[in-house]
């Protein structure tokens, strides 16, 4: 074997050691992916470029396209109405042209601008559509956050005037990184937040009264609560930490088991920054751009599942799929982490 090629064999060797747990999946795009959802069968995913890709069948294949005039955009999260209706949202400076929703109601073979606000301070965080409406969260263009109500199957929008709401920190924001900055029970809704003095959790009984409800944990410019999971309406977890700093864990991952009125630190949690906190039962899973980790609350056990580079991951029957920078897809089975968990006994 020629020295260049054994070179070539070892890099291959070492980069699949490192995501030993982890699927790559190999598609033609360099885009950089934060934005991933499922829907039955149906997996969307949204990124820079304007790139979005698309699964009719649960993984077996996938189609990447581009969004016309979308080229300088990029999809930090999405929503999924039905199997042919998507809503797409970049996330960007609103007065440089980048807070739009665009809308598909053939599952993607056209898209259409749907909706564009370019008054400066508005910067998309977050998109989820429950039942026959939805909400986009965007960052503080005033003395509260931007909540933009949907309806008419993703047609209409209306900027929310809320009724109550706490003083805002300076510097506070939320983060669009996964998408689940904002999510949503049968409790209210809840936003979770950093760049203030103090990571924060919001609670709204509905979309226009809000209260503060935790705010423990030091903040910090690019740092705080970047993701909170939903097991039930009483059992959350939250976690996050600093985007320049990846391999650190400043913000420890907190569980509330009373719907978010009190929270108390996960036991042996991993020590990284959290991107996406995911409830896909019977595990928690944790995943970020150094690394991911799963949790087995019947065990109380963690197992890494390797260094893996996923900002997001959703679930799609037995598999998880994780999405992040440069291309990188991945997947691995519910099956291969109960495996490992026994593997470790």
């Amino acid at each position: 074997m020629r020295k260049n090629s054994l070179l070539l064999a070892l890099f291959i060797c070492g980069f699949f050691q490192g995501f030993a747990q982890w699927t790559p999946i190999t598609l033609e795009t360099k885009a950089s992916f934060r934005a991933i959802r499922s829907y039955g069968k149906h997996i969307w995913i949204g990124g820079t470029r304007g790139t979005v890709i698309h699964s009719s069948d649960g993984g077996a294949n996938f189609h990447v396209s581009n969004v016309p005039g979308a080229d300088s955009l990029d999809f930090r999260d999405l929503a999924i109405l039905d199997d042919k209706t998507v809503l797409l949202m970049s996330a960007g400076p609103a007065e440089n042209g980048a807070a739009k929703v665009f809308r598909t109601e053939n599952a993607g073979e056209s898209w259409e601008l749907v909706y564009q606000i370019k008054e400066k301070g508005y910067f998309f965080d977050a998109i989820l559509w429950e039942g026959k409406q939805g909400l986009i969260l965007s960052d503080p263009a005033g003395p509260f956050y931007g909540l933009i109500r949907i309806s008419n199957k993703g047609r209409d929008f209306s900027l929310l005037n809320p009724a109550t709401h706490p003083e805002l920190q300076k510097g506070e924001a939320a983060f669009a990184a996964s998408g689940s900055s904002l999510q949503k029970t049968k409790l209210g809704y809840y936003i979770v937040t950093g760049g203030g003095s103090k990571a924060r959790v919001l609670y709204g009984k509905d979309a226009l009264n809000w209260e503060s409800i935790y705010a423990e944990i030091p903040g910090g410019e690019g740092t705080g609560f970047f993701s909170l999971g939903v097991r039930d309406a009483k059992n959350l977890w939250m976690g996050g930490g600093n985007y320049s700093r990846i391999k650190e864990g400043p913000v420890p991952v907190l569980e509330s088991k009373d719907g978010g009125t009190t929270w108390s630190p996960v036991v042996k949690a991993p020590g990284y920054y959290v991107e996406k906190i995911l409830w896909a039962d019977p595990y928690w899973i944790l995943s970020g751009p150094a690394e991911s980790s799963a949790f087995d609350p019947m065990k109380k056990r963690w197992i890494s599942l390797g260094k893996s580079p996923y900002h997001n991951v959703c679930r799609v029957g037995d598999r998880l799929y994780g999405v992040g920078g440069r291309g990188q897809i991945g997947f691995i089975s519910l099956s291969q982490i109960q495996q490992l968990f026994l593997s470790k006994e």
